[in-house]
């Protein structure tokens, strides 16, 4: 029996881009997974790809709504009777400008991206530590670890989810329950791949970012994915607290 044939995973974001590549590939290495988002339709997209009905729940639910997470993780431990694993994807990325910003973008992107991040994960270490325990995995991004002047907001709400992924590693250890975290540069999500397409040059615009990364190209979705997939398994046994970096050489360039 394969490891994942037994196994129930939770993740947010489930309707495009890193979220929807991490179902398609759990599903198919046999878990059951419960989906959410709150873009209906994307969900919808998500499960006519993987087209799985018995091993997939699609759950609309905004992050925002505490109850409505928490009712969320409620119906997905009742499903199978277990969550083994929880994957924190959803987050939004706004145009920002520090100066012109607002305490309402502020705000919505602290609810969205590092208050959702922590009551999901709360929620699925809930059920886990009433089990046999699990692997909870957060995507921050590489703006955790260096700086962007033209995402202050967005960087602030990454390096808090780091933070706290160190700081949940400790506190849930006990109960057998790793946290770790993965750190993406770009990656070729629908959110990504229509800004580029607004730009005057496509095509150009593209080569010059992926020029920026010294092995000459960013991630597609699927790539982080399989990042998420070995630190939810058992080939991460010994791995938490981690915030590992997925940015094909980004951070390291000295210019």
């Amino acid at each position: 029996m394969a490891y994942w044939d037994d196994k129930v995973a939770l993740v947010t974001g489930a309707a495009s881009g890193i979220g929807q590549a991490t179902v398609w590939r759990l599903v198919n290495e046999g878990a059951s997974v419960i989906a959410l988002d709150r873009n209906r339709d994307g969900l919808e997209r998500t499960r006519a790809e993987v087209a799985n009905d018995e091993r997939l729940m699609a759950l609309t639910v905004d992050l925002r709504d505490e109850t409505g997470v928490i009712n969320a993780v409620e119906q997905a431990a009742k499903w199978k009777g277990r969550v083994d694993g929880a994957v924190n994807v959803a987050g939004i990325s706004p145009a920002e400008e520090l100066l012109d910003s607002t305490r309402e973008d502020w705000d919505e992107l602290l609810d969205i991206n590092l208050r959702g991040t922590f009551l999901v994960a709360r929620e699925a270490a809930r059920v886990m530590a009433g089990g046999e325990g699990g692997a909870i995995v957060n995507v921050s991004s590489v703006l955790a670890l260096v700086g962007d002047p033209t995402l202050v907001s967005y960087s602030a709400t990454k390096g808090g989810i780091s933070a706290m992924t160190r700081a949940m590693a400790v506190r849930l250890g006990p109960q057998r329950i790793r946290v770790n975290a993965v750190c993406p540069g770009d990656v070729a999500t629908p959110l990504l791949n229509n800004w580029i397409e607004q730009q005057s040059d496509p095509a150009a615009t593209r080569a010059k970012i992926a020029s920026s990364y010294p092995l000459g190209y960013y991630c597609e979705p699927a790539d982080i994915a399989g990042v998420i997939l070995f630190l939810l398994g058992p080939d991460a046994r010994c791995i938490t607290g981690a915030n590992l970096v997925v940015d094909c050489g980004l951070t390291v360039k000295c210019y």
